[in-house]
């Protein structure tokens, strides 16, 4: 009996332990609230309390119960919603005509009480709080930022920003290959692709060191960037490991630590292959500044954090200019080639790279700006 009723206790703290949750964060990944969440038929829903967390604190709300009414009072404006129904009717005092939004997925009764669905913190967050949103279904986190963050780079900026990606290996050189077959080379140039369609939409300018199966040495690689004078250079590679439980994503700085920028003597030390090095070295800041916002929009895309390593990197020695090598995952861990396998998976990693991108430059021309 007292086996059975440990059994029970470990039982009813596991399901404690695993309530779902959806987690809000902000445009730094720090957490705003963590709202405890209900599952129906693959959606997510919400208690009203959510809505003071994250949209007012000041929100007040009656609910018709016959009617299964449910009115909301949010900054001034009111909200109206009915239960299993999708319009929502948006009220200000300024307009009395209204606002009328259809949510993907409408509100419900759960244990008598009104939720309301992710939808409606997707959709009416940024009409009531002037924000945008994303959200990580996988992961449950909703992230709010400023409105403005993802806005499009305009070509007559204070730089036309020129961004060479680097899809590695390509012909004979497979790369990595994972356990399913899937390989390195075919990874890393169908997401450059996507990552140059997205790019686009949104005004930065993508080149690809490599449009097919073929393989370019790292002269050649580096001549397309001086060709397109890049000036932001990202290699794009998967890892792999001895270990199937090394995964995660991981960022690579060219970093030769403790080598001297400015030779102390007037004898010629250094050779023309070091001078190079160090001329990538120039830019160790920008291309650390550049990781820590890859960094920031990656990690919204998994529980494991991702890294940035400093390395001395023959691979980057010669692109003069900003430049960063990503590591997708490790075709070598079950879990990092199952997302690695998914487009759906692909496609939000090519868009963080991409907020990545907007974040980096709207910072550096911020700067430039701010030194005219």
């Amino acid at each position: 009996m007292l086996f059975l009723g440990i059994l029970v206790f470990a039982a009813t703290l596991s399901s404690i332990a695993q309530q779902p949750s959806v987690r809000f964060i902000d445009a730094d990944g720090k957490t705003i609230a963590e709202v405890p969440a209900q599952h129906r038929e693959a959606q997510v829903y919400l208690p009203l309390d959510a809505v003071k967390l994250v949209i007012d604190p000041a929100t007040t709300h009656q609910y018709n119960h016959p009617r299964k009414r449910l009115t909301l009072k949010i900054k001034g404006r009111q909200i109206r919603l009915q239960m299993d129904k999708p319009t929502v009717s948006i009220i200000d005092p300024g307009d009395p005509g209204g606002q009328t939004l259809t949510l993907s997925t409408p509100p419900i009764i759960i244990a008598q009480r009104p939720m309301l669905p992710i939808a409606f913190f997707k959709q009416l967050l940024p009409i009531l709080n002037d924000v945008d949103v994303i959200y990580n279904s996988n992961l449950n986190r909703l992230q709010i930022r400023p409105k403005g963050t993802w806005t499009s780079v305009e070509t007559d900026n204070i730089q036309n920003w020129t961004i060479i990606v680097d899809p590695g290996h390509g012909g004979d050189d497979q790369g990595c290959e994972g356990s399913t077959g899937l390989l390195e080379k075919n990874i890393v140039l169908a997401l450059a692709k996507q990552l140059q369609r997205i790019s686009k939409q949104q005004g930065v300018q993508v080149y690809l060191t490599r449009e097919t199966d073929t393989k370019r040495t790292q002269f050649e690689r580096i001549q397309v960037a001086k060709q397109y004078q890049g000036q932001l250079f990202l290699s794009l590679h998967c890892n792999a490991s001895f270990s199937p439980h090394e995964k995660g994503i991981r960022i690579y700085l060219n970093n030769p630590k403790g080598q001297i920028r400015f030779p102390s003597t007037t004898k010629p030390a250094l050779t023309g292959q070091r001078l190079k090095v160090l001329t990538q070295v120039n830019f160790l800041k920008q291309s650390h500044d550049f990781a820590s916002a890859l960094q920031t929009e990656l990690n919204f895309l998994t529980e494991t954090p991702v890294q940035i390593i400093n390395l001395p990197l023959i691979a980057l020695s010669e692109a003069y200019m900003p430049a960063v090598v990503l590591e997708l995952g490790y075709l070598s861990n079950v879990e990092d080639l199952e997302k690695l396998s998914n487009a759906e998976y692909t496609e939000s990693v090519s868009q963080a790279i991409t907020r990545a991108l907007q974040r980096y430059i709207s910072s550096v021309n911020q700067q430039t700006s701010a030194t005219e």
